[in-house]
């Protein structure tokens, strides 16, 4: 079983805000798209990213709080620019 997150008091507002949130939902959205467009399962376009199956499936869970590296790799293992993952939902 997974430990719990932990994050700092101070921070908490801000992994709640609907800025935060909005963000989490567009690339987990993009990503998501982007996966079953090319047809890859999960396992595989964490390969292709360069990451284990479990972090691209929190990407995709809206459940992780990435890091510059990690939008990386996203960007290079699926071949689009970073503004590509941050689209409004329609």
């Amino acid at each position: 079983m997974p430990r719990p997150r932990t994050r700092r008091p101070e921070r908490a507002e801000q992994y709640e805000s609907a800025s935060y949130r909005d963000l989490q939902a567009r690339l987990a959205a993009a990503v998501r798209h982007l996966r079953e467009e090319k047809g890859w399962t999960q396992e595989e376009a964490a390969h292709r990213c360069g990451m284990t199956t479990r972090l691209f499936q929190r990407v995709e869970g809206e459940d992780v709080n990435l890091t510059f590296t990690t939008l990386a790799r996203l960007c290079e293992g699926f071949e689009v620019d970073v503004a590509q993952l941050f689209q409004p939902r329609r």
